[in-house]
């Protein structure tokens, strides 16, 4: 397949020996050229370095282990930046995997729209009772309207379901600080600057957990609203970016509240929408929101910070 763009797929693992198989066996099983699979074992503490070596006596296409201590998973995805040996880089979670004809649909995306730096794929949201097949929003040739689009989460991505040219992090790179969203940042660097496209196919399916660090309340905390600071402060946005910070500090806020507000903690409630509301009022005063605000006020103080 001369000519054809070639993939890294990079695997983080740390602790996901009981489901790596499924991840993996999936990423080997792409019947395309080039490409290759790297497991990046972050230190993991369960018997991940045994099973990787059971499956690479057992697949029938190799992989690549690269061991390290642990180092978080922004760290994880700059070090397979750092070892990938093609151009585009596809980052899959060690509990989600690839759709059968994965790298041919984008592939073909690629070579339809050479200009893009990211393709945007679907995927199946799989939540263990029934698979959702998710089709991305069409993207604009304006990066302004993607950015925006990235920033309201009208357009959201998943790591698995899209590939990102390793040019992109010339520029960018993930911050080891971040134990938490560590991919946000880097998203909205690229939507901000590069043109971007959709293939609109099922490219991975993303299983959805209860567990998830993205109902981690201590997790999503420690982050809190520094993220919009990380996002909007030197991350290399052009200058028009300013213009959309208060609505996505409204935003962040808003993210934060529906959190606490699942974890039944009213006073967080409170303080994440009077920043929402002193940010941009019309999305705090949301319905869904003034709602959860109030409720939060007849719970009672009871505050824990």
């Amino acid at each position: 397949m001369s000519g054809a763009p070639g993939f890294s797929i990079v695997i983080p693992a740390y602790n996901y020996a009981h489901v790596i198989e499924r991840a993996l066996a999936s990423a080997v099983a792409q019947e395309y050229a080039p490409f290759e699979v790297m497991v990046i074992n972050d230190g993991s503490t369960d018997d991940t370095a045994e099973v990787l070596a059971e499956l690479a006596r057992r697949l029938p296409v190799p992989f690549r282990v690269i061991d390290q201590d642990n180092a978080g998973l922004a760290a994880v995805r700059n070090r397979g930046v750092r070892e990938a040996g093609h151009d585009w880089l596809l980052f899959l979670d060690a509990d989600d995997e690839l759709c059968a004809g994965a790298l041919r649909r984008l592939a073909d995306t690629i070579i339809a729209r050479p200009a893009a730096r990211m393709i945007i794929g679907g995927h199946l949201a799989d939540d263990g009772r029934r698979r959702d097949r998710i089709t991305p929003p069409s993207v604009s040739d304006d990066p302004r309207g993607n950015f925006q689009a990235y920033l309201d989460k009208t357009l959201t991505l998943s790591n698995g379901a899209c590939a990102m040219h390793r040019e992109l992090f010339t520029r960018t790179a993930y911050d080891p600080a971040l134990r938490h969203t560590e991919d946000l940042p880097v998203f909205a660097h690229v939507l901000a600057n590069y043109p971007v496209a959709v293939c609109p196919e099922p490219v991975a399916v993303i299983h959805k957990h209860s567990d998830s660090m993205r109902h981690d309340l201590d997790a999503a905390l420690a982050v809190g609203m520094d993220l919009e600071a990380i996002i909007f402060d030197n991350n290399g946005l052009p200058e028009w970016a300013a213009g959309d910070r208060r609505r996505y500090r409204a935003r962040r806020a808003i993210s934060l509240l529906k959190l606490a507000d699942r974890h039944r903690r009213p006073e967080l409630v409170r303080r994440f929408f009077r920043i929402a509301l002193r940010a941009d009022w019309r999305q705090a005063l949301h319905p869904r929101y003034l709602r959860r605000y109030l409720a939060s006020l007849i719970r009672g103080t009871g505050d824990r910070t």
